[in-house]
């Protein structure tokens, strides 16, 4: 009886334990649990708060990075420029005169605008800024580009350019001149490269590599078309798009042939840039009629009078003894010019200098126009006027291929034999086809070359 009592307690009191320890159970995993959330939410919670850092971090990065970027837009437009660059040596001593010519009548300035020295320099600088505004109106914002202008040139080579052509105004204000156009404007500069012909295009080549690549160079206008020299140069930039449209080439008179393949913009500048090139040569004045001899003479014939003007004997002269008149005897046979008989003073100087090692060149001397910038042969100093004599008599002496059917102005070599017909060499003087060539003038050649 008592056990029937006491089984089913036991039963209950075993069912207690088993629900106390799964109660136990359960709390501990739920503490457990509990715990786990706890640490999640506390790294959830960081993790926010280094996310919300963070984000407040970059968006003032951000809004730094804009207002520089602003700043920077702002500075570049400010900053943005064009650059003209102009190979002087070969716009200026060709065809870039800057001065008045048929294209200029209605201009204030009645000469040439370098013979004005410094009023022209500023005149000239004038007028290239407003050609570069005309041909950058098209584009947006380029009205607010500062305009910067370089022209390299060999001033001394300009100086002795104009002195052969006898072009006197222009080489007493060429220096003036180029002061009046590099104080004109505040970006103008007209920059004396020195001697040699590599100096300006050296510099001008670097130019282009230096400036190309600059975000505030927008635009570029070169003054080099008149020398396929440059070509190697600008073709780097043919196949880019967006260098193509920033560079420009400025058109010479005489266009280089390569350029033709090169896709850049030519534009012509009016009121700028001569209508012709500077001449070779000037020939000197003949203010009065020629007037030939009648008589018979020695080989070296009479001269025309008052052909040449009179010339201090010791003043060095820059005057060439060519192009001279082209003399013809009655039966139309080339006969030389007679330039006197030399002074014992002018071939001893002349000798002495031979004799020091300095080969003379004929071009220079006695035409003015060597135009070889690698010429081997000696230019300076400059010969008075009795040692230019005798140099020319002295050239002479070497026969013309063509002897006296020679029609060129400009040759130095003789066409008569120093002797004539009584020279005791006979057929193997160099003249010996001209021997008996009539020396005496009868008129002077139309049909020159």
């Amino acid at each position: 009886m008592a056990d029937n009592l006491v089984n089913p307690l036991m039963d209950r009191l075993q069912a207690f334990i088993k629900s106390d320890e799964e109660r136990q159970t359960f709390i501990t995993d739920l503490i457990e649990v509990n715990t786990k959330l706890e640490k999640e939410l506390r790294t959830a919670r960081s993790d926010h708060l280094d996310q919300l850092e963070s984000r407040r971090m970059w968006q003032e990065r951000a809004q730094d990075s804009e207002a520089r970027l602003k700043e920077s837009q702002g500075s570049a437009a400010s900053n943005s420029f064009m650059l003209c660059i102009i190979d002087g040596d070969g716009y200026l001593a060709s065809h870039f005169s800057l001065g008045m010519d048929s294209m200029l009548t209605s201009s204030k300035f009645n000469d040439n605008l370098i013979s004005q020295g410094v009023i022209g320099g500023g005149e000239a600088a004038t007028r290239l800024l407003d050609n570069m505004k005309r041909h950058i109106r098209h584009i947006d914002g380029a009205m607010q580009w500062k305009i910067i202008v370089r022209i390299y040139a060999n001033l001394d080579g300009l100086l002795k350019k104009y002195t052969y052509i006898d072009f006197v105004e222009e080489k007493k204000a060429l220096r003036q001149f180029v002061a009046g156009f590099t104080q004109s404007q505040p970006l103008f500069d007209f920059i004396d490269a020195g001697q040699g012909k590599e100096r300006a295009d050296h510099k001008i080549k670097e130019q282009l590599s230096l400036f190309i690549n600059n975000s505030h160079c927008k635009h570029m206008m070169l003054g080099v078309a008149h020398d396929n020299g440059y070509v190697p140069a600008l073709d780097p930039y043919k196949n880019d798009s967006a260098a193509v449209s920033r560079i420009a080439l400025i058109e010479p008179l005489n266009l280089g042939w390569e350029y033709s393949k090169l896709p850049f913009e030519v534009n012509h500048f009016e009121s700028v840039f001569r209508s012709q090139d500077l001449p070779n040569d000037r020939a000197p004045p003949r203010s009065q009629p020629k007037q030939y001899p009648t008589s018979k003479q020695s080989s070296q014939t009479q001269p025309p009078q008052n052909h040449r003007p009179a010339i201090a004997q010791d003043l060095i002269t820059r005057q060439p003894i060519y192009p001279g008149p082209l003399l013809l005897n009655k039966n139309d046979e080339r006969v030389d010019e007679y330039l006197g008989t030399p002074s014992d003073k002018g071939e001893a100087n002349l000798e002495s200098r031979i004799r020091s090692g300095s080969k003379l060149c004929n071009l220079f001397h006695l035409r003015g126009d060597c135009n070889d910038p690698k010429c081997p042969y000696s230019h300076e100093p400059f010969l008075v006027w009795e040692e230019l004599v005798a140099f020319a008599l002295k050239a002479r002496l070497t026969a013309c291929h063509a002897g006296s059917r020679c029609r060129s102005r400009l040759c130095v070599l003789g066409h008569l034999c120093p002797h004539g017909s009584s020279c005791s060499r006979k057929k193997t003087c160099y003249f010996n086809k001209v021997h008996y060539v009539d020396p005496k003038v009868d008129h002077e050649a139309t049909d020159m070359e």
